[in-house]
């Protein structure tokens, strides 16, 4: 018998409707700045629909990332592992991670939300959800290049609490989770050309 999306809610661990988000404040001296740039041989239009049309699953799947949710809070649909998502990246979308550390040694559950998709911009932000370890702020912003590649740069900016989380650590995992992130995009463009 199929779960439906309502079941699934009765049943979830989150409480949705509760969680916000705590995006960067701009100008604000007590957030730290990270920056990552990848480059890809394709051009604006293919990189951004990669980007907004991968699957959270096919997305954040790696080494130490694992996929364990999405919700919509537009629809109120859940997705879980092994569900086939048609649907693109949305505003208002919840990303529920989970991050193996050390070999899985270490387990941390992370949160995101999508606040704005901007393709004339183009730019994406991610916000971070409250009870995460962080709060903040992740653009990934696109910029076509004059030999027809396409530059992303990933930026966050990010503060935890803890001077030495943020200054050592944060930097070193957030490095690792993004890699693979953009490289499972980056992935998914060379098998659908």
């Amino acid at each position: 018998m199929e779960e439906t999306t309502q079941e699934k809610n009765l049943n979830s661990e989150f409480d949705f409707t509760k969680l916000s988000s705590i995006c960067y404040k701009e100008k604000d001296p007590t957030y730290y700045e990270h920056l990552e740039t990848y480059i890809y041989d394709q051009d604006f239009e293919t990189v951004w629909d990669s980007y907004v049309t991968i699957s959270p699953e096919k997305a954040w799947s790696g080494r130490m990332i694992h996929f364990h949710r999405l919700y919509s809070r537009n629809t109120q649909e859940e997705v879980f592992p092994g569900q086939v998502y048609t649907g693109e990246m949305g505003i208002g979308q919840v990303l529920i991670l989970n991050l193996h550390i050390f070999s899985g040694v270490i387990k941390l559950q992370v949160g995101h939300e999508v606040m704005e998709i901007d393709k004339k911009k183009q730019m994406i932000k991610i916000c971070y959800l409250e009870n995460s370890k962080s709060e903040g702020s992740q653009y990934v912003r696109f910029k076509s290049l004059a030999n027809g590649k396409t530059e992303v740069a990933h930026q966050s900016f990010y503060r935890s609490g803890s001077w030495f989380r943020d200054k050592f650590i944060y930097p070193y995992f957030h490095t690792k989770a993004i890699n693979e992130f953009h490289n499972n995009v980056r992935k998914s463009m060379a098998v659908s050309q």
